[in-house]
C-alpha cells in the first residue's frame, strides 16, 4: 500500500512541476527598461494589425500595410514596399495572387556584412483576425528590432521582413527570396509563426548542419524551449512555414511558434483578446537575446548536428550523435548492474525476465488499443473543422487520453501480479480493440493493437512476475529500441534514452526493485517524479501537434519504466486491478460525455459558413452551407423558402446543403479562352471590382502539359486525361494561364468569383453566441462557365 501512496504522490508531483514548465511568464510592462521585450508594447501593434480579418489583396490588409510602414518609419527603418506576383502548386491546386512585402533595415556598422532577417506574416486567414498568426510574430519582429536598436548601431544590417500572402501559400516570402535585391544580402533568418492561441514559443527548425546555432541558441535564448526531435520530425513533415522559402534559397536560422490553444489557430476567435499574452512575452523574451548577438556579432557558422533538448528548469543539454552510443552504453552498464544485484540476492529469474519483456509489449498493444477507443469513443472526426469539439474542450480530452494511458500500465502490471490473467489480459486488449470500429467505421489501427496485444497477453501473464526480472525485462525491451533509433534517427533517439538512462538508474541502486531498504523506497518515488514531469511534456506536446493517439504510446511506454517497480505488488495476487479500471472508465466516461453532449460555449463557438451563390447565366440563386449546417445555418438557408437539396459545385469536393434563393444582378468574372492549331491553349482571367478573390477549376478529359502562369512555368502535375485542376486567385489582379492540350474541344472551364460581403436581398439574421462565421461565411459567390464546343467557339 505505501508503494501505491507513493506512486500516486509522484504522478500528483510530476504534474506540478510539468504545469509550471509549461504556464507562460507574466507580460512585461510597456515602462520596461528600452532594451527589454515588453509584452505590453508589442499589444499595441498586435490590436492594430490583428483585430479584424486581413487577407491578402483585401482593403483591410492594405491597411495593416499602411500602419506598418508608419511603424517602421517611426523606428527611423526607412521601409518600402515590394509589390510582385507569385504562385505555389500543391497537386492538382495552384494558389496564386498579388503581395505586397513591407521590408524595413536597421543598418549596421558594415553595411556589406550578411544581414540578420527578422521575418514574420502579416495576413490572415480569411474569417480570422489572425491576431496570433501572424501578429504576434510580427509584433514581436517590431519590438525586438526596437530593443536592438536602444542597444546601440548594430555590427550588421537587421532587415525587418513582414510578408504577404503567407497563408495564400508562402507567395510574399517567394517574391522576397526570388526577386528582391535584399536577398542576396540576408545571412540568418529568425522567423516567427503560430499555431494556436498561446502556450510557450517553440524553437521547432532550423537549417542543415545545426551544431552552432544550437550552441548559440542555449547560450543566449532566455526561457529557451527547444529540442532535436522536433526538428527532426518537422523536416519530415509536409508543414511549411515563409521559413521553408527561405531554406530552399540556401537561407539558414531558426523558426518560432507557439502551438497551445489549438482552438484558436486560423479561427474568427483568434483576437487580442483571446491571445495569450505571456505567449507573446515568451517568444520576444527567448528571440530577444540571440537576436541580439546575431545583430552585434558574428554569425554561425555550419557544424554538425547536435542532440539537444530541454531537460527541466531551463536546462538544454546538447552533445554531438556519436555521444549517444556513449548513454546508451551507460545504460545497458546500468541495467547489467541491476540485474545483478538482484541475481546476488536470488531475486530474479529468466522467467521473470521474459515475463517483463511480454509485458513491455503488451503495454504498447493495450495502451494503443485503449487510447484508439477512447479517441474514437468521443464520436468526433478527424481533420480540419470535424475535430474542432475536441479543440474545444481540449484540457480534458488530455485528461481523458491520460486516463486511458495510465489505466494501461497500471492494468498490465496488476496482470502480471496474477496466476491466471492471460484471458483477461488478452480479453481487455481484443475487446479496446475491436471496440474502436464501433465509432466512425472501422479502425484498422485499433485491431492490429487488440489482436497483438491479446497475442502477447496469452503467451505472457499466467504466473505471477517477481518486480527485479519483470523491470529488468521492461528495461531491456527500451533499450533495445533506443539501439535502433540510434542507428534510425540519432537526433530523436534520446526521447528513449534520457528518461530510460533515470530509470536504469534508478533500478542499479535498487537492486532492479528487489532492495527494499529506506533508501532505496525513497529513490525510486523521486527518480519517478522528475521522468514523469518530463515525459508530460513530450505527450501533452504530441496530443497538440497530431490528432494521432498511437504517438502518445511512446510516453506511455516509457513511464512504465517507473509506474512498474511502484505498481507491481511485490506478493502474488495482491494487486488490485480497480484503480486501473476506475481510469479506463473514467477516459470513457470523458468520451461519451463529448460524444454526447455540445462543446459550444461563446469562448469556443461552432464554425458556421453560409454562403450566397448566383449562377447569372442560369438566372438561378442559392443560401448555401460550404461546412455541415447547424440549426441557424439551416434557417438561413431555408429562410426564402427554399427546400433543402445537395447543391454540386466545382470548386467543393463534396455537393453541399444549399436552398433556392432569388437572384440578384451580377456577372460572372471576365474570362476569356482561346487556342491555336497546334493545341495552345490561352485563359485569361481577370476579377471586378471589389471582388477578394476568383477560383478557376479546370476539367481536361485528355492530357494537358507545358502548363504556364503569367508566363512562369506551373510544372503542374499532368495524367492522361480527366484530370480536374483548380487555380485560388487572390485580388486584386487577373492571371493567365498557357497550357497545351490534346483536345481542346474537350476541356470544361468554370470560374467563381468571390465576394466577401452578402449580396443577397435578405440580410443575414444575427448569429447566436454559441456560433462563429469561418472563413468565407458571408460571403458571395458568383459562378461562371466557358466551355469549348468547337474550335474557334466559347460559350458560357
Amino acid at each position: 500500500m505505501a508503494k501505491s501512496w507513493a506512486l500516486a504522490a509522484a504522478l500528483l508531483a510530476a504534474f506540478v512541476i510539468f504545469y509550471d514548465e509549461t504556464v507562460t511568464p507574466e507580460p512585461v510592462p510597456a515602462n520596461a527598461p528600452a532594451r527589454e521585450f515588453s509584452a505590453d508594447r508589442a499589444m499595441v501593434d498586435l490590436r492594430a494589425i490583428g483585430s479584424i480579418p486581413h487577407v491578402v489583396g483585401s482593403p483591410a490588409n492594405a491597411s495593416a500595410r499602411d500602419y506598418l510602414i508608419a511603424r517602421m518609419r517611426s523606428l527611423d527603418l526607412s521601409p518600402d514596399i515590394q509589390h510582385g506576383s507569385s504562385f505555389a502548386v500543391y497537386g492538382p491546386h495552384i494558389y496564386g495572387g498579388a503581395v505586397e512585402n513591407v521590408i524595413g533595415v536597421l543598418p549596421g556598422r558594415d553595411r556589406s556584412a550578411p544581414a540578420l532577417a527578422l521575418m514574420a506574416h502579416y495576413d490572415s486567414v480569411a474569417g480570422s483576425p489572425g491576431a496570433a498568426d501572424d501578429a504576434a510574430g510580427v509584433a514581436s519582429a517590431l519590438e525586438i528590432v526596437r530593443a536592438i536598436k536602444a542597444e546601440g548601431v548594430p555590427a550588421r544590417d537587421v532587415l525587418v521582413l513582414l510578408t504577404d500572402g503567407e497563408e495564400a501559400r508562402l507567395l510574399g516570402a517567394q517574391v522576397f527570396f526570388d526577386e528582391s535585391p535584399l536577398a542576396a544580402h540576408v545571412g540568418y533568418v529568425i522567423n516567427m509563426e503560430a499555431r494556436g492561441g498561446g502556450g510557450r514559443a517553440v524553437m521547432f527548425e532550423t537549417g542543415p548542419d545545426n551544431g552552432e546555432d544550437i550552441a548559440l541558441y542555449r547560450r543566449t535564448a532566455r526561457q529557451p524551449d527547444s529540442n532535436s526531435l522536433a526538428v527532426f520530425v518537422y523536416k519530415h513533415m509536409p508543414n511549411h512555414t515563409d521559413f521553408t522559402v527561405a531554406q530552399q534559397h540556401g537561407k539558414v536560422g531558426l523558426n518560432f511558434a507557439f502551438i497551445g490553444r489549438p482552438f484558436d489557430y486560423h479561427s474568427p476567435s483568434s483576437t487580442p483578446e483571446a491571445l495569450d499574452v505571456g505567449s507573446l512575452q515568451h517568444m520576444g523574451a527567448q528571440i530577444l537575446p540571440t537576436a541580439r548577438a546575431l545583430a552585434f556579432g558574428p554569425l554561425p557558422a555550419r557544424a554538425p548536428d547536435v542532440v539537444y533538448g530541454n531537460l527541466l528548469a531551463g536546462l538544454i543539454p546538447a552533445y554531438p550523435i556519436w555521444f549517444g552510443w556513449v548513454i546508451l552504453i551507460v545504460t545497458a552498464g546500468l541495467i547489467a548492474c541491476g540485474a545483478a544485484r538482484a541475481n546476488r540476492q536470488r531475486a530474479i529469474s529468466r522467467a521473470d525476465l521474459a515475463r517483463g519483456i511480454g509485458a513491455s509489449l503488451y503495454v504498447i498493444a493495450v495502451s494503443g488499443a485503449l487510447l484508439e477507443l477512447t479517441r474514437r469513443a468521443t464520436g468526433v472526426g478527424s481533420g480540419g473543422i470535424a475535430y474542432r469539439p475536441i479543440l474545444a474542450r481540449f484540457p480534458t480530452f488530455e485528461l481523458m487520453m491520460l486516463a486511458a494511458a495510465l489505466g494501461a500500465v497500471l492494468t498490465t502490471a496488476a496482470f502480471a501480479g496474477k496466476r491466471r490473467a492471460r484471458w483477461s489480459a488478452a480479453g481487455l486488449a481484443l475487446i479496446a480493440g475491436l471496440g474502436a470500429s464501433l465509432f466512425d467505421g472501422f479502425d484498422l489501427a485499433g485491431l492490429v493493437f487488440g489482436v497483438g496485444g491479446a497475442g502477447v497477453g496469452v503467451l505472457t501473464f499466467g504466473a505471477p512476475t517477481r518486480i527485479a526480472g519483470s523491470w529488468t525485462g521492461l528495461l531491456t525491451v527500451v533499450l533495445v529500441t533506443a539501439v535502433a533509433a540510434q542507428f534510425a534517427a540519432p537526433t530523436a533517439a534520446y526521447v528513449l534514452a534520457w528518461p530510460l538512462l533515470a530509470a536504469a538508474a534508478a533500478a542499479a541502486m535498487t537492486a532492479a526493485g528487489a532492495d527494499h531498504s529506506k533508501r532505496a523506497l525513497f529513490i525510486t518515488p523521486v527518480i519517478a517524479i522528475l521522468i514523469f514531469a518530463w515525459l508530460g511534456g513530450l505527450f501533452h506536446t504530441l496530443l497538440q501537434g497530431l490528432d494521432l493517439p498511437a504517438l502518445v504510446i511512446v510516453p506511455t511506454w516509457l513511464a512504465a519504466l517507473m509506474i512498474w517497480p511502484m505498481a507491481l505488488h511485490p506478493e502474488p495476487e495482491e494487486g488490485r486491478l480497480w484503480p486501473a479500471a476506475a481510469l479506463i472508465a473514467a477516459g470513457l466516461a470523458l468520451a461519451a460525455d463529448f460524444h454526447l453532449g455540445s462543446p459550444w460555449t461563446p469562448r469556443h463557438p461552432n464554425a458556421v459558413e453560409p454562403v450566397y451563390i448566383v449562377d447569372p447565366v442560369a438566372q438561378k440563386a442559392w443560401r448555401a452551407s460550404l461546412l455541415v449546417p447547424d440549426a441557424w445555418t439551416r434557417s438561413v438557408l431555408g429562410a426564402e423558402g427554399g427546400a433543402l437539396v445537395k447543391l454540386p459545385l466545382t470548386f467543393e469536393a463534396e455537393p453541399v446543403v444549399a436552398a433556392a434563393a432569388a437572384p440578384i444582378d451580377l456577372h460572372p468574372a471576365p474570362a476569356s479562352l482561346t487556342t491555336g492549331a497546334d493545341g495552345q491553349v490561352t485563359l485569361v482571367t481577370g476579377m471586378h471590382p471589389g471582388a477578394a478573390g476568383v477560383i478557376v477549376t479546370l476539367q481536361a478529359s485528355s492530357a494537358i502539359d507545358h502548363m504556364a502562369i503569367n508566363g512562369n512555368p506551373a510544372r503542374l502535375s499532368s495524367g492522361n486525361g480527366n484530370m480536374a485542376y483548380e487555380i485560388v486567385w487572390h485580388a486584386p489582379d487577373g492571371f493567365t494561364v498557357n497550357f497545351h492540350s490534346d483536345d481542346p474541344t474537350k476541356l470544361d472551364i468554370h470560374t467563381a468569383e468571390i465576394y466577401d460581403r452578402w449580396m443577397a436581398a435578405t440580410p443575414l439574421p444575427p448569429m447566436p453566441a454559441s456560433d462563429q462565421a469561418w472563413d468565407r461565411s458571408g460571403s458571395t459567390i458568383v459562378l461562371g462557365t466557358l466551355k469549348r464546343n468547337l474550335p474557334g467557339e466559347v460559350t458560357r
